[in-house]
């Protein structure tokens, strides 16, 4: 059901590759969206759920290899223990991501993309990058994260290095304040021990806090916790998430 075409971008962080299934409609949204690989995205289940959602309904789709993972696989190594090393090293995985993402952003609204609302979607490690992303970039009119990490210090690639300082400068808690008061959507299972349910409950009730301080009568934030076994969310969740994006187009309640 895609139509993908290649793009290669230069960014101080280096050149990456995206994917981009076009639009079938003007005044269409423009969906990030994020596992581990590009091809995960698009075409492993149930990672492809957003994409697939977001395509049916004539909406343009992106996405790219996560920083350690894919074509993206460096000195440092693959996955989270990739990610880990490189961090350790100075050479910080996560900026270059949002680097990546803002230039994505760039490439795609200079194709007179994203007309209808840009927003973005991860899973799990990839739903830490999509928040980070969306903190960084307001153009992002709303972000659902999927199980996602948001403390590295609890996943046990980082134990080693998880009383560090600037291990705990990476919680997502650093970056609460540019995401109160957004189209937020976050789910996890009930007993998540991989990446904490706990710190994904806590980090929701912090967005609801700063809300509340700012005297907001009306929220987009939507927190879910589920019925679900380890780090694993079911299909319907992973859906609801992208028809909580879905909706934002539908009813422009981002105003981003």
């Amino acid at each position: 059901m895609f139509t993908l075409s290649a793009a290669r971008l230069d960014t101080l962080s280096g050149p990456f590759t995206y994917w981009l299934h076009p639009a079938q409609k003007e005044a269409s949204a423009l969906l990030l969206t994020f596992s581990s690989t590009r091809q995960a995205s698009f075409y492993e289940e149930p990672y492809d759920i957003p994409a697939r959602i977001f395509a049916e309904a004539g909406h343009a789709v992106a996405s790219f290899d996560l920083p350690n993972h894919g074509e993206q696989v460096n000195a440092f190594g693959q996955g989270i223990d990739g990610l880990c090393a490189a961090f350790c090293a100075g050479a910080d995985p996560f900026a270059q991501f949002v680097a990546q993402g803002k230039a994505l952003i760039d490439d795609c609204v200079a194709q007179g993309l994203g007309r209808g609302g840009i927003f973005a979607c991860g899973v799990s490690r990839a739903g830490y990058c999509a928040l980070r992303l969306a903190a960084a970039d307001a153009r992002i009119g709303g972000v659902a994260a999927l199980a996602p990490v948001i403390d590295w210090r609890h996943l046990r690639e980082f134990a080693l290095v998880r009383q560090r300082p600037a291990v705990a400068m990476l919680a997502l808690d650093q970056w609460a304040d540019a995401l109160a008061g957004r189209a937020v959507f976050l789910a996890i299972g009930n007993c998540d021990t991989r990446v904490s349910s706990a710190a994904c409950v806590r980090f929701g009730l912090r967005l609801m806090e700063i809300e509340e301080a700012k005297q907001m009568t009306s929220s987009l934030l939507q927190l879910h916790v589920v019925a679900a076994e380890g780090h694993a969310l079911g299909v319907d969740w992973r859906t609801a998430g992208a028809e909580f994006l879905l909706a934002q187009v539908r009813d422009n309640k981002s105003g981003l």
